[in-house]
């Protein structure tokens, strides 16, 4: 089955005659991606393979995320970098914490969500979840213990 012209979201193709299309099936192309996005082998270009079952890869331009700086957090030591999809626990100074209490950020084709930004809790109800945290990481035992003499 060849493959029709393809449209390569949040990229384009080298050399896109449109004679060249349909493409017959292991025909090759060469393929960008814009800014912020990279193909799954996180090179600067990759191929566009007509397969019996259509383009391959399917999604041929990932989301790049860069983790270089997280506010009223522990910034890493170094720049990171994240494919789309994948995800990342992120350390907040105490009091503080992603959107909705989060401690894990997502790289989306539009970037982070949430957003490395780490911003100010309920300072109490922050103390109760730390109390209980570390009330669970006892050993059973103790806990059982503590519970008894409860």
């Amino acid at each position: 089955k060849p493959c029709n012209y393809p449209v390569i979201k949040h990229g384009w193709l080298r050399y896109s005659h449109r004679g060249y299309f349909p493409a017959r099936v292991n025909q090759q192309f060469v393929y960008y991606c814009d800014q912020h996005f990279v193909p799954p082998t996180q090179h600067y270009w990759n191929y566009l393979t007509c397969t019996a079952e259509g383009w391959s890869p399917e999604e041929p331009c990932l989301r790049q995320c860069t983790f270089n700086y997280l506010e009223n957090g522990r910034t890493p030591r170094r720049e990171e970098k994240y494919l789309q999809g994948k995800t990342v626990r992120v350390d907040c100074y105490d009091g503080y914490s992603l959107e909705n209490n989060q401690n894990k950020m997502t790289c989306t084709e539009n970037g982070w969500s949430p957003p490395p930004r780490c911003i100010r809790v309920n300072s109490a109800a922050l103390s109760t979840a730390k109390y209980l945290y570390q009330l669970l990481a006892l050993p059973k035992e103790l806990f059982i213990f503590i519970v008894y003499k409860c």
